[in-house]
Parts: C-alpha cells; structure tokens; sequence
C-alpha cells in the first residue's frame, strides 16, 4: 500500500477501531505495521476545516498515539525513530481533530451489526374501559407532577451547574488570533500616545504670540550668538578625565586674589618661564593669538580642516577636503567674539592658526603669541621647536593644550604627565562636534583670562 490517500484512510480506520497502540514503527522509523498490514512512512496531507498541513505517517502516529503528552516526550519518540519533521505545534489541532472526527462516525461491520440485539419492547396494554373520568384525570395529574419535579430536582443538581461552568475550549489558532489582536491595540494605543507627547513638545502645543516674538527677536538674536553649546545629556553626566578633580578651581582662584610679587615676575628671564601675566608684556595687546595644530597627516585636526572645527564647530575628515581640493589654500585665520577686559560683552578678536612655530620668526616675542597647542600625544611633535620648548612638561605649563581624538581610539601613553585637555569625536554623529568645540573654547578662554589677559580686547 504505497498511495498516500489510502495510509491516511487505513490508518484512521485504525483509530476508530481503537486498534492504534496495537500497531508499531520498524526500528528505522520507515513503516507502521498492524495485524499483518504494513503501512510504509508516506507524507500525509491533513485537512480539517480551512486549515491543511502535510507530515509523515510515523511523525503523525506518534502524535495521535498518545494526545495528551507533552512536547519534550513526543520529541523524543520522533527522535528515537529519525523522524525529520515532527508535527509542530500550532497543527497539533488540525491532526488531532481530523482523527477524532473518524472516532464520531466509525464503521460498522455487516458481521457486528449482526450481532447487536435489538431489544424488546414491551406491548402496553390498552387501559380498560372500566376506568372512570375520575380516575383517568388523577393519572394525568400526577404524571405531570412527577415531570415537573424531575425538572426541577435535575435543574438543583449541583452536577448540572458545574458542566454549564465549564469554559469553552479554545483551539492554538484562536489563541494566537486573540493574542494578535491585543498587540495590534496595545501598538495602537502606544502610537497615539506618541502622537500626543510629539504635539505637546512641538511649536503647535503652545500659543505663540507673533507680536511677542517680533518684540524679543533682537533680544534673542543677541543671546544665541553668544550661545556656546556644553555638551548633550551623556557628555555632561560623563567626566572627560575620571581623576580630574576642582583643583584647578582653587588654583584660579588663588592667582586672581593673590598675584604674584613684582620680585618672583622678574626673577626670570626667559619669555616663557611663567604662565601668568606679566606687567611688561604690553608689546602683546592689539596682537593676533596664535593656535597651534599638528604638522603629521594622521592626526584628526590639521592645517587643512582646522579652520572649519574652529570657527564654524564642525569636523571635516582631512580626506573629505582633500577631495574637494580644498587643501591646496586652506584658511589660516577666523575671528570670534571673546568676553573683554575691563567690562561687560563681548568684543571680536582675530586668531592665527599654524601648523609650526617657526613659522612666526626667531623673535622670542612672537612666540609667546602662541595661547593653544593641538598635541598628537607623541613628544617628538615638539623635537624642531627649540631648546626652550621641545620639553611637553614646561610647554603646557605656559600654554593650553588640548588633546583630541577619534571616539574608540586608544590615548597614547605619553599623555599620562601633561597637562592637556582631552575630548573625542564622533565617527559618524557630526552634530555632536559642538561637544568637542565647545570644551576646546571654554577652557582657552578660561586660561587666557588667567594668563594671556593682553592678547584679549580691553574697554
């Protein structure tokens, strides 16, 4: 028997004759035999209501041999006789109940029908006509009274109520269809809420009165150029150093409340033996600040992209400019606006960007124009600048140096003993280089108020 109609037939037959456990699967899991018939391991296709599904003869024998056992159980009896394609779970249903309707309307044997009785039905006798009106209405009577109270006694059955409590049995496909649907309402509860939280945050849950804004929009304009952004919600929360500590606050603050002695000012000789300032360096008012960046190509800010971080707070990839043939004469100044001396505002003030010392001349004077140094982290960057500023240690204790690196990169050893300030850059997120820029500026113009006071616009 090879058609695969007939196995599925011959082995419902089987179910509703009750015979299923008799039968058993060969060792290697290829047939099911009963009472001398052989069934061999076709692929049966099951169709029960608007559901179909197809397995194997043993995959589905051994599903409907046992209903109620559990799925680790009927795994390894599939695994026990190398079936590939056990019955998944969401048409356990569709099988079982195929197979229970042939269990509803089993076939019956000529030979069987044969041997049911049919039982006797005892002949009423014919109530006599002796019996009088009387009597034949108090039998009516009483038959219905004996009804009534079956009814009654059966509706009282405490046996009666239970069944009716039974819930009704739901099948994997209805469950899964009800779980779906309160998804679906729980997803379109959420985007409305979304929806409400997106207009209560934007321009159309608030009044705006344009009068109002026509009126403040000098006042505005005023306080957003001057507006420096600190940082988003991570970086601010995040420390750029973990050990850095407020000692550099006091520090600040002891040289402004106690300046050092005209004796210790002039106790050196050299331009850069001290970082504060000193009375006799009014050569440097009206001068042009000068900020270093690195002369090696693989540092993040070079001649070619430093004026757009700079000036404009936005990092370009040094390969980006090259490319767009914009290193061939990058911009070498740009002017901003710095807090005064003297007074309150803001006054405009033009830096000069190089990419080595030398070029500003063999005047000492020139050179302590110099306010901010780019650092790669490697102290040979210093080796061509002379012997009173190749040392790392003394350069950034007379000016500001900022480290700044790719987001991920490892910091180079030798940074450990400077005193430098570290930032990083996104690889991809552009609009956090504001971050970057804007710890850059705070801490120069911090330090030149402390210590380059005259290269700063005075009242």
């Amino acid at each position: 028997m090879s058609d695969p109609d007939k196995v599925r037939d011959a082995l419902s037959q089987w179910v509703a004759q009750s015979k299923l456990k008799d039968a058993h699967v060969s060792e290697d899991g290829q047939s099911v035999s009963l009472d001398g018939t052989t069934l061999p391991n076709e692929k049966l296709t099951i169709t029960f209501g608007e559901k179909s599904c197809s397995y194997s003869l043993v995959s589905i024998y051994l599903q409907i041999l046992d209903p109620d056992q559990g799925v680790l159980a009927y795994r390894n009896a599939c695994k026990k006789y190398n079936v590939t394609d056990p019955v998944k779970t969401l048409d356990k249903g569709t099988i079982l109940g195929y197979f229970a309707s042939s269990l509803e309307q089993p076939e019956v044997s000529s030979a069987k029908a044969a041997e049911i009785a049919v039982p006797t039905v005892p002949v009423e006798e014919k109530p006599s006509d002796k019996l009088t009106e009387k009597s034949r209405k108090h039998q009516e009577h009483r038959s219905s009274k004996d009804k009534h109270g079956k009814r009654k006694h059966r509706s009282q059955d405490p046996k009666v109520k239970k069944e009716k409590k039974r819930p009704k049995l739901v099948t994997n496909e209805q469950l899964i269809s009800n779980l779906s649907e309160v998804v679906d309402k729980r997803h379109l509860d959420h985007n409305l809420e979304k929806e409400e939280i997106t207009k209560a945050l934007s321009t159309e849950g608030f009044e705006v009165t344009p009068e109002l804004l026509e009126e403040n929009k000098e006042a505005t304009q005023t306080i957003t150029a001057n507006e420096i952004p600190v940082g988003n919600s991570a970086s601010i929360l995040r420390a750029a150093n973990p050990r850095k500590d407020l000692s550099r606050v006091l520090e600040l603050y002891n040289d402004t409340v106690n300046p050092p002695s005209s004796k210790s000012k002039n106790s050196s000789s050299t331009p850069f033996s001290s970082g504060k300032p000193k009375n006799d360096r009014s050569y440097l008012v009206g001068k042009k600040p000068v900020i270093v960046v690195p002369k090696g190509m693989t540092a993040p800010i070079t001649i070619i992209n430093a004026h757009e971080f700079l000036a404009n707070a936005r990092f370009v990839p040094r390969d980006v400019m090259v490319k767009q043939g914009r290193q061939r004469t990058p911009a070498t100044s740009f002017t901003r606006n710095v807090p005064m001396v003297g007074a309150n505002g803001t006054a405009p003030l033009e830096y000069e960007i190089v990419d080595t010392p030398k070029k500003l001349g063999p005047d000492p004077r020139e050179w302590e124009r110099i306010v901010a140094v780019f650092v790669l982290g490697q102290s040979w960057q210093f080796k061509d600048w002379g012997e009173k500023y190749n040392d790392p240690v003394h350069l950034f204790a007379r000016t500001y140096g900022f480290f700044v690196s790719m987001e991920g990169a490892k910091l180079p050893a030798e940074l450990a003993g400077w005193s430098v300030r570290k930032s990083q850059l996104n690889r991809d997120k552009r609009g956090l280089d504001s971050v970057s820029f804007a710890s850059f500026w705070n801490g120069l113009d911090e330090w030149m108020t402390v210590h380059k006071r005259e290269l700063l616009p005075h009242a």
